[in-house]
């Protein structure tokens, strides 16, 4: 989707457009919650943008305007422009022909204060970014301090109460206007997102609990809890066995709060930080190193990766269930990370004819925990250490072998008929001196012959 951004001239222009009526309360909202995230940079071009919005502009403006505006180049402006879209704040659609190239700039409208508090995700980084004192200030001043109408009773009128409805008649002909309407905040895209949710309803029939409880919106809030904490769907099993209420629901309060008390014990009392992710344009990188990236990238792919998902992918095919049980046995027995578990299956079906015999592969799993590997890089490692032990110790025994070879022709080397000694010459081969010199040693002759072809089939 990028590539076309490295090309973007100064020359080509942009619209802007919004979803949203823009007030102050978005504005106080940009500046107090998301600026600590973005920084004033990305929130500045946020804020100037929404300028060419109020106009309505029929002719596109070009990206001189925003240079000069902003006394900034075009690479500055595309990193706010990253964070604007990653943070959910900004779309950009881009449009090109053969004379030139167009961008659309769609402004977002921020999360309100309810549910920007309430997102796993944004709640967080901002704590972890401004720290627990002033987090909890901006809390509090967001609190709805206004009276509450739980304890009273209703008794507004409606619209027929009050007014006669019109006739249809009357309102036939009149031109369709078209109205631009808020629209609510769809909070940070996660759609690329992907979790097993296969995997997790499995390991929850073991425990008698319908996928039923699994509802859309519980889902939504599973995506972001494991994407903030990276946990896989063994884990989220815990984690949702210890959330369900006397009602067989699951509590996204307690979800949350679960998953946080775990990623804080395992990381020493910190929570997740937010990190842009940057990426080297691959002109910069030689070829090796773009297959060590590519190495890498495979890593981290299997690392995030379910087993079950991989198989599918690998093979091109649904697992069957007993595959799914294997999987599913030693997810559970022996706790092993994806990554790990990726590895040794893709190893056993190179190995075993893309057969999955569950025995070797309990056996290959059940050494692997006892060597702790935790990556699918160490894994990676650790098979091709064992391929070159395995080489080297083919090519000892070959060398082995031929040395033995060697000795055993040694040894049985005829060596009378090198020396003739008198001492171990029989009597019946004394009697045969009387033969001429001359056929003794053309005797002699051929058979050194044939000892010499003998030697030299030996040697290879």
């Amino acid at each position: 989707m990028a590539e076309y951004f490295n090309g973007v001239k100064p020359s080509d222009g942009f619209y802007v457009k919004s979803n949203y009526n823009y007030t102050h309360v978005h504005q106080d909202i940009l500046i107090s919650l998301y600026t600590p995230l973005i920084g004033t940079d990305a929130i500045g071009v946020y804020l100037y943008l929404s300028q060419f919005n109020y106009h309505n502009e029929i002719e596109a403006y070009n990206h001189y305007t925003i240079m000069n505006d902003l006394k900034i180049n075009l690479s500055s402006f595309r990193d706010s422009l990253d964070l604007l879209e990653g943070i959910g704040l900004l779309k950009t659609f881009f449009k090109t022909n053969q004379q030139e190239q167009t961008f659309v700039y769609m402004l977002e409208q921020p999360a309100t204060t309810e549910q920007f508090f309430n997102d796993p995700l944004l709640s967080v980084f901002l704590y972890q970014q401004i720290g627990k004192a002033r987090y909890i200030s901006l809390k509090n001043r967001y609190k709805d301090k206004s009276i509450s109408t739980t304890e009273y009773n209703e008794v507004t009128k409606s619209f027929t109460d009050v007014f006669k409805i019109p006739k249809l008649s009357e309102l036939e002909h009149q031109d369709d206007i078209q109205i631009k309407l808020d629209t609510k905040s769809k909070g940070l895209d996660l759609s690329d997102v992907q979790f097993d949710f296969e995997m997790l309803e499995l390991l929850l029939n073991n425990h008698l609990i319908s996928k039923e409880i699994l509802n859309k919106q519980t889902k939504e809030v599973i995506i972001q809890i494991a994407t903030l904490y990276g946990i896989t769907p063994v884990e989220m099993k815990s984690i949702i066995l210890k959330s369900i209420t006397e009602n067989q629901t699951i509590s996204l309060q307690d979800l949350r709060k679960h998953a946080r008390s775990i990623y804080q014990i395992e990381h020493e009392g910190e929570l997740p930080a937010l990190e842009l992710k940057r990426e080297k344009p691959k002109s910069e990188l030689n070829d090796s190193q773009q297959e060590v990236d590519s190495l890498l990238s495979w890593f981290e792919l299997l690392d995030t990766t379910s087993p079950i998902e991989m198989l599918s992918s690998f093979t091109k095919s649904e697992p069957t269930t007993a595959q799914k049980r294997v999987v599913e046995d030693i997810i559970t027995r022996e706790k092993l990370p994806f990554g790990v578990l990726n590895i040794l299956l893709q190893y056993v079906m190179f190995t075993k004819n893309m057969q999955l015999p569950k025995a070797y592969i309990e056996e290959i799993a059940s050494n692997w925990k006892k060597l702790k590997l935790t990556s699918a890089e160490e894994a990676y490692h650790h098979i091709k250490k064992l391929d070159k032990q395995t080489e080297e110790k083919k090519k000892e025994r070959i060398n082995t072998s031929n040395n033995s070879f060697k000795l055993k022709s040694i040894e049985k080397t005829p060596e009378w008929l090198l020396k003739q000694k008198s001492s171990e010459k029989p009597k019946d081969e004394q009697q045969k001196n009387n033969e001429s010199n001359a056929a003794f040693e053309k005797r002699k002759q051929e058979l050194q012959k044939e000892m010499e072809a003998f030697w030299k089939e030996g040697d290879h």
